[in-house]
C-alpha cells in the first residue's frame, strides 16, 4: 500500500463521504470549506428524506450547528430565555411519580435544549451545499483499495474513484466499517424502538396529565417517551422486545400498525396505555449495538463518522451532536496537517487521537450503568418492581445528567489541545535539531 500523499500536495484532495445523514452532510460543509479538495457525497437514498420523529438539540448541539451555518435556520422554531421551564422529567410508567426533573437554563443569550423533527435539521445542513453535491441510488457494494487510492462499486454496477480519502458516514450498519474493520460485528440488542408524531389534538384529552417537556416514563421492562412540542405535534418514542428473527427483518424507519406496538405496554398506567393507542401507526427500528473500536480510522485512508463509528445504538440521544464533533475534528486535523507539510496519515492519526478518547468515556458511561443496575438486582434480589425503577433511575439517570462532558462537550477545545500538543513537540524537535547543528559546528 503506497503512502498516502501529502494533503498540501499540489494535486486536489479527491474525498468521497458515503451518507447523507447528519454526520455525512456536516462532513461535506466541513471539507467545501477547505481549498483544493474534490469532494463526492454519495446516498442509497432515491430521495433525501429523514426517517424518524424527533431530534434533541443540547448545547454543544448548537455550538456545532452555528459553526455549520446552520443554527438560524433552526432557531426560528426555540424558544430563549425559558427560565424555570420545566426541561426533562423521570416518572414511574405505572404509578406516574416523578423520579427526577429538570429545568431549562434560561439564560436568554443561549437557545435552550430542545426536541425539532429530524427534517427541520436535515433540511438547515443542506442548506450550506450545493443542491447537485449528492449523488443519489448510491448504495454501496464494496471498496477496492490500490496504490492509486480508493475505488467505490456500487450496487447499479457503476464505479467511482480512485479516491485519496474516504468518510463511511453510512450509519450504525455502515459497509465501511465493515470494510475496514470486517471483525467488528453488530448485534441485535433484541430490542425495537417505535417512534412517531402525531398531532397534540389527538391526546388532546390526556395532556393536562402529561408534563410539557421531554419525559420519560419507567417500568422494569421498558420505558416510554413522551414530549409536547411546541409546534402542536405531540412526541412518542419507546422500546420493546422483539425476538431476532423480527429485529433482524426490520428495514430502518418502516412503518408498522399500533396493533404491533400497544400489546407491549399493558403493565403502564391507564395514562400511557392511551398515548400509546393514540397512533395509527408507527415507526420501527431495529436497536443494534457492537464494541467500541479502538480506532476508527484504517490505512490512513478510510475514516468513520457518525453512527457509523460509533454503534452506540441510540445511547444519550446525541448522535447528531457526536456526528458533527467527528465532522469538525476531521476539518481541522485535515487543515492543520496541510499548513505544516503533513501528509493525510498523519491529519487521520490527529484525528483520532481526538476522538477515540470521546467514544471511550461515553462506552464508559454505558458500562457503569449496565453495572449500577447489576448492583441494584444484585443487592436487592427480591426488590419490587417500583422500588426496582426508583433505584436504577437514580443511578442512571440523574448521574448521567450531571455528567456535563456527554452535552456540554467542546470538540473545538478537545482538538485544540492536540494540536497545542503537536506544536510543543515540533518547537522541541526543532529546537533539538538547531542544537545538534550548532554542536557539529562547534566541534
Amino acid at each position: 500500500m503506497a503512502a498516502p500523499r501529502p494533503v498540501n500536495s499540489t494535486k486536489p484532495l479527491r474525498v468521497a463521504v458515503v451518507g447523507a445523514g447528519p454526520g455525512g452532510l456536516a462532513t461535506a460543509i466541513h471539507l467545501l470549506r477547505l481549498k483544493d479538495v474534490e469532494l463526492s457525497v454519495f446516498d442509497q437514498a432515491r430521495e433525501l428524506r429523514e426517517v424518524g420523529a424527533g431530534i434533541s438539540l443540547n448545547e454543544n448541539t448548537w455550538r456545532l450547528l452555528q459553526d455549520l451555518g446552520a443554527a438560524d435556520k433552526l432557531e426560528q422554531y426555540v424558544k430563549r430565555g425559558a427560565n424555570g421551564k420545566i426541561l426533562m422529567e423521570h416518572r414511574n410508567g405505572r404509578t406516574g411519580a416523578l423520579l427526577s426533573r429538570a429545568y431549562h437554563h434560561g439564560d436568554p443569550d443561549k437557545p435552550p435544549a430542545v426536541r425539532v423533527e429530524r427534517y427541520k435539521l436535515q433540511n438547515a445542513l443542506l442548506s450550506q451545499i450545493p443542491p447537485d453535491l449528492i449523488q443519489l441510488s448510491k448504495k454501496l457494494a464494496s471498496i477496492a483499495e490500490t496504490p492509486s487510492g480508493v475505488t467505490l462499486t456500487f450496487t447499479d454496477g457503476t464505479t467511482a474513484g480512485p479516491f485519496d480519502l474516504l468518510v463511511g458516514a453510512d450509519g450504525i450498519r455502515s459497509v465501511v466499517r465493515q470494510h475496514a474493520f470486517p471483525t467488528h460485528k453488530l448485534k441485535y440488542t433484541g430490542k425495537v424502538a417505535y417512534r412517531v408524531l402525531i398531532p397534540q389534538e389527538k391526546v388532546a384529552h390526556l395532556l393536562p396529565d402529561i408534563p410539557p417537556a421531554s419525559c420519560f416514563w419507567h417500568t422494569r421492562r421498558n420505558y416510554i417517551y413522551t414530549n409536547v412540542l411546541d409546534n402542536g405535534l405531540f412526541e412518542i418514542a419507546t422500546r420493546a422486545e422483539e425476538p431476532e428473527e423480527h429485529g433482524n427483518k426490520v428495514s430502518w424507519g418502516q412503518t408498522v400498525p399500533k396493533e404491533q406496538v400497544v400489546h407491549h405496554y399493558q403493565h403502564f398506567s391507564p395514562l400511557l396505555r392511551e398515548v400509546i393507542d393514540a397512533p395509527d401507526e408507527w415507526l420501527e427500528f431495529a436497536m443494534f449495538g457492537g464494541p467500541r473500536l479502538e480506532s476508527i480510522i484504517h490505512n490512513n485512508r478510510i475514516v468513520l463518522v457518525g453512527d457509523a463509528s460509533h454503534p452506540l445504538s441510540g445511547a444519550f440521544g446525541s448522535g447528531a451532536a457526536f456526528a458533527f464533533e467527528d465532522a469538525y475534528a476531521l476539518k481541522h486535523a485535515i487543515d492543520f496537517a496541510r499548513s505544516h507539510g503533513q501528509d493525510l496519515g498523519y491529519a487521520l492519526q490527529l484525528f483520532d487521537s481526538v476522538r477515540a478518547p470521546r467514544y471511550r468515556d461515553l462506552y464508559g458511561v454505558l458500562d457503569q450503568m449496565a453495572n449500577n443496575t447489576e448492583q441494584v438486582k444484585s443487592q436487592n434480589p427480591d426488590i419490587d418492581d417500583d422500588a426496582y425503577v426508583e433505584k436504577t433511575t437514580e443511578r442512571n439517570w440523574q448521574q448521567a445528567q450531571e455528567r456535563g462532558f456527554i452535552y456540554k462537550y467542546n470538540v473545538s477545545s478537545a482538538i485544540r489541545h492536540v494540536l497545542a500538543i503537536q506544536l510543543t513537540r515540533k518547537n522541541r524537535s526543532r529546537k533539538s535539531g538547531h542544537s545538534a547543528r550548532q554542536q557539529r559546528k562547534s566541534s
